[in-house]
């Protein structure tokens, strides 16, 4: 590879050129001719005569022309932006070098649209100069097709013919049999020279450069007085060789690609489908104009099917997504004769000849092999070529090279330079590499590994382990994912035994390398990579002799702790178990590692509904941590935590909140105020208090939560999902349900995106969309909901899990608002056996799922049975919560609906009156609970007769409701339906009070 340097010559005088050039000119004019005369025994007899003729020849005719590279068969896209820098350069160069030759590298990947761009840079030129008549008659625009030294010549030829040179010399270089290609195209430049000057402007666009220290000698030289006047546009994939910019030399890339709007225009118009899904399409083919041009034309194509004309861009996603882009580009390929070649086939070429003449890229396209398409530090690249070649040496010539390949994109940062590549070129490289002997491919691994180890160790600085760095190691998740499905095919339990024989891997680091970036993808909700990586580190240190017990010990625990993320927690226990046995036994009952693993497993049982058992684990890591590390300690801290988490599950609400409150001051005083550990326990506080039924603080806690966490972790994380979900409970609870729609809506695009269809968390999800939809009145919608988390937590939990009896509890909620009682009762029963067993007699949800059973039994017309139950439900909700929770007052206003049926309405009145004092205490006036006591309230003082009473509750009621729902809520519709029958009821006492009052008159009289 060359480097090639324009330098400029020294300057003459104009009027020295002149008369330099002349003499020149008829001394060449007669030397050429006469030697051809020599060859060929042709053309004029005399020197003399030969002279004159091409001198007159030479002199009359300097016609004006504009040859543009060639089009493709179809329409082009006018990319006005990228044509109109490039013209701006192109005027910039010429004003800065008037009387001098001046140069414009166009690069980019095969496919860019180089070609192109420098046709509608071409044109415009031309199109500018014939609006000045002087100008026009002076002015060309040729273009030279560099691709090959045969293509070269051709242009050559047509150039010197434009040019309107001596045919016959033309013609007997292009025939000689004598002359080399090379020579036959510096004979032709010589010729084109002699009319050049003769112009005042002129653009050669030399196109399709493979090789630019290959064409070099063919271009004007820029101190060739010839030559002064022009302007050369050079097209090239070569761009190593691209000098460096100067006065006269500039360099524009187009490897990125076209305007996302001219992307989707052009897609449109060669298509003929313009429509939403179109959007999608332009990114996905990373905005380049051949890969553009074969989608539209495949799409149009296949829709000419009866059979497929519906066809549309998210069937060509699919296509892109299942690895047959291939397949799509064939079409194009058939049917442009310009551009005979599929993206894929010259990309495949272009990465074949660098990864065959640059040592440097080589190794670049093998590291690359391992890794996603986005953006990727520069420095991991450098050491793993460091590391794989010990030739190499040079950190800044490695940099140099790999950001000269045209096949590479850089995007620069403060503090680091980022490479990638377009999804076509990575597609190629994996194809290219795959190829390669295995043997190859374990060592680009073992060095990749290595890399990206000794870069993590460089920028220990920013804790990778550290959920509050996410933001610092954010670049690297999406490599570490595609490495390790790399490595789990090459490391799988068939080749693992070779590979540890092979010698090729470094066995003492390889598994603590392993479990280093299962920690970051953990951190990033990656938990499906994570778990690669761990069980990859397992398999190694259970077939080596070189590890200890206590490091299979670490194993076991990292893969327990992937297992809680994933929901799958009999794995997780069972992970967990196996490390805590090995502990013990190596390091102790009171290491602050068994506090680690006691930790972990409370976590377990705590989301398997088994809180007694979770809350004794974590006692035991408090014990251990407050002994080991102190009372300030943020593990001590996180434990604290942990048991206000289990308290608030056991419905012991104020002792889950002293266990917060503990938390947070310590994690405010060792952490700082904005530390995602500080977020997490406010969200922990916000359910406490959201369970306490104060509302307002719980969203306190929760929006406090969520700035820190999307702050700290992006809106995409699942701890920002939690908050999201959190919130959507309170405002489900407020009374502000499309609020909380919108809030558990996100949840659920967060964890299907991060976590899958079938994550506990979705299924949570389901539950809570489920409740807001019956809120709402929609109960269909919400049984569908629910019947999705059910199918969930059955095939994740088994039938036992507290979960499925909320889910019971839901449904049977459902099912007795579309009038199903003996279903709904049913559903509850199940409910009430599960948590029973689960939780005790006396927790919080089997006191709710009391209250439950008590409304189908009032329903059913089993007034006392459902008395029994809502007392029940109420003697636990006193001693649990307090006689001023809003469960409390749910109880009170179940229990007033029970006495009402009865005809017991004073002390239905009775119970009313408390639901209502706690609910206007708790939630504010305008609440739907506050609603639905006025209603109740108006029907007591309905069927007391005090009906102008019970008109105003009802009033107040309606106001609330359609405040909240809008007029077709079916909340709405009964109030009025009471109002309604209320004002006959008040008409009928009003014409009878008026009957009677006549009656008396007239007695009276």
């Amino acid at each position: 590879m060359q480097f090639i340097d324009h330098t400029p010559q020294l300057k003459l005088s104009k009027r020295r050129v002149c008369s330099l050039f002349l003499g020149w000119q008829s001394s060449y004019i007669a030397e050429f001719a006469l030697n051809y005369s020599k060859q060929k025994g042709k053309g004029p007899s005399t020197k003399e005569e030969q002279r004159q003729v091409l001198e007159d020849q030479l002199q009359s005719d300097i016609p004006p022309f504009c040859i543009l590279p060639p089009k493709p068969s179809h329409d082009v896209a006018s990319r006005h932006r990228e044509v109109a820098e490039i013209t701006q350069q192109l005027k910039e160069l010429k004003s800065a070098n008037e009387n001098n030759l001046s140069y414009l590298y166009i690069s980019g990947n095969p496919g860019s649209g180089k070609s192109q761009l420098a046709g509608l840079v071409a044109k415009q030129f031309f199109d500018e100069i014939k609006e000045i008549p002087s100008a026009v008659a002076a002015s060309f625009v040729m273009t030279l097709n560099a691709k090959s030294p045969d293509t070269l010549l051709e242009s050559f030829v047509s150039f010197a013919r434009h040019l309107k040179c001596p045919e016959y010399a033309v013609t007997n270089t292009v025939n000689s049999k004598d002359l080399k290609t090379d020579e036959k195209i510096t004979n032709l430049k010589t010729l084109v020279s002699i009319k050049i000057k003769l112009y005042t402007s002129w653009l050669l666009v030399v196109d399709n450069v493979t090789s630019i220290s290959r064409v070099h000698g063919h271009l004007p030289e820029s101190g060739n007085d010839q030559w002064l006047r022009g302007q050369l546009l050079i097209t090239t994939q070569d761009t190593a060789s691209i000098p460096l910019t100067s006065s006269f030399i500039q360099h524009i890339s187009v490897s990125k690609g076209m305007e996302p709007r001219d992307a989707s225009s052009l897609l449109a118009k060669l298509s003929g489908i313009a429509n939403s899904e179109i959007e999608k399409v332009p990114q996905a083919l990373d905005y380049q104009p051949l890969a553009l041009a074969s989608a539209a034309t495949y799409v149009r194509q296949v829709r000419h099917n009866k059979a497929t004309s519906n066809f549309g861009w998210n069937d060509f996603l699919r296509k892109l997504d299942t690895d047959q882009r291939s397949t799509t580009e064939a079409i194009l390929a058939e049917t442009n004769p310009s551009y005979p070649n599929t993206m894929t086939a010259v990309i495949t070429l272009a990465v074949e000849e660098q990864m065959t003449s640059d040592k440097v890229i080589d190794h670049t396209f093998r590291f690359l092999y391992l890794y996603a398409p986005q953006p990727l530090s520069l420095d991991i690249v450098i050491n793993y070529i460091l590391n794989v070649d010990e030739e190499i040496k040079d950190k800044e010539m490695i940099s140099m090279r790999i950001q000269r390949c045209s096949l590479l994109l850089f995007e620069e940062e403060e503090t680091a330079v980022y490479i990638r590549v377009h999804q076509v070129v990575h597609d190629v490289i994996n194809t290219v590499i795959t190829d390669l002997p295995e043997i190859q491919r374990l060592q680009v691994v073992n060095s990749a590994v290595s890399s990206f180890t000794l870069f993590i160790v460089k920028n220990q600085s920013e804790d990778w382990d550290d959920l509050d760095s996410l933001i610092n190691s954010k670049h690297i998740v999406p490599h570490l994912i595609t490495l390790v499905i790399k490595m789990e095919y090459l490391c799988s339990k068939q080749n693992i035994s070779q590979v540890i024989q092979s010698g090729i891997f470094n066995i003492q680091c390889y598994p603590h390398d392993c479990q280093t970036f299962g920690q970051i993808c953990i951190k990033h909700c990656e938990f499906n990579a994570a778990k690669k990586y761990f069980y990859i580190a397992l398999q190694f240190l259970q077939l080596s002799d070189a590890y200890t017990d206590v490091q299979v010990a670490d194993a076991y625990f990292y893969i327990g702790n992937v297992h809680i993320h994933l929901g799958e927690l009999q794995q997780a226990k069972e992970y967990h178990d196996r490390a805590l046995a090995i502990r013990l036994k190596k390091l102790g009952p009171e290491h602050v590692d068994v506090a680690a693993t006691y930790s972990n497993l409370g976590t377990a049982h705590n989301d398997l509904g088994e809180l007694q058992q979770a809350k004794e684990y974590h006692d035991r890591a408090l014990a251990i941590r407050l002994k080991k590390l102190g009372p300030e300690h943020v593990d001590v801290a996180a434990t604290y935590s942990n048991l206000g988490t289990v308290h608030n599950h056991l419905g012991e609400l104020q002792q889950a909140k002293e266990y917060h409150d503990r938390a947070l001051a310590i994690g405010l005083k060792k952490l700082g105020p904005e530390h995602v550990h500080i977020a997490t326990i406010y969200n922990n506080l916000g359910n406490v208090h959201t369970n306490l039924g104060e509302l307002q603080q719980a969203k306190e806690y929760h929006d406090r939560a969520l700035a820190i966490r999307l702050k700290k972790l992006g809106p995409e994380h699942v701890d920002v999902a939690a908050t999201y979900s959190s919130l959507g409970t309170v405002h489900s609870n407020l009374g502000e349900l499309q609020q909380a729609k919108e809030y558990h809506d996100r949840v659920l695009a967060i964890l299907l995106k991060k976590l899958g269809p079938e994550y506990v968390h979705v299924a949570t999800t389901y539950n809570n969309l489920g409740i807001v939809h019956r809120k709402l009145g929609e109960l269909q919608q919400a049984k569908k909901y629910h019947d999705r988390a059910l199918a969930i937590f059955l095939k994740k939990l088994g039938p036992e899990h507290v979960h499925v009896a909320n889910t019971y509890s839901n449904l049977g909620t459902v099912h007795n608002d579309l009038g199903e009682l003996l279903q709904a009762k049913e559903y509850h029963d199940r409910a009430l056996a599960i948590i029973l067993k689960k939780l005790g007699p006396e927790y919080v949800h089997v006191a709710a799922t009391y209250n439950n059973l008590g409304i189908v039994h009032r329903k059913l017309g089993e007034l006392q049975q459902a008395k029994k139950y809502h007392d029940r439900a109420l003697a636990i909700f006193l001693k649990k919560l307090g006689p001023e929770h809003v469960h409390v007052a749910n109880t009170y206003s179940n229990l007033g609906t029970v006495h009402n049926d009865l005809g017991e309405l004073l002390q239905a009145k009775e119970y009313h009156d408390r639901a209502l004092a706690i609910i206007l205490k708790k939630l504010g006036p305008e609440h739907v609970h506050v609603a639905t006591a006025y209603s109740k309230l108006g029907a007591v003082h309905s069927k007391l007769g005090e009906l102008l009473q019970a008109k105003q509750y009802y009033d107040r009621a309606l106001a609330i409701f359609l405040k909240k729902f809008g007029p077709e809520h079916v909340n709405v519709t009964a109030v009025q339906h009471n109002i309604f029958t209320l004002m006959q009821r008040i008409q009928e006492v009003a014409v009878f009070m008026c009957t009677l009052f006549d009656m008396r008159k007239n007695t009276f009289f």
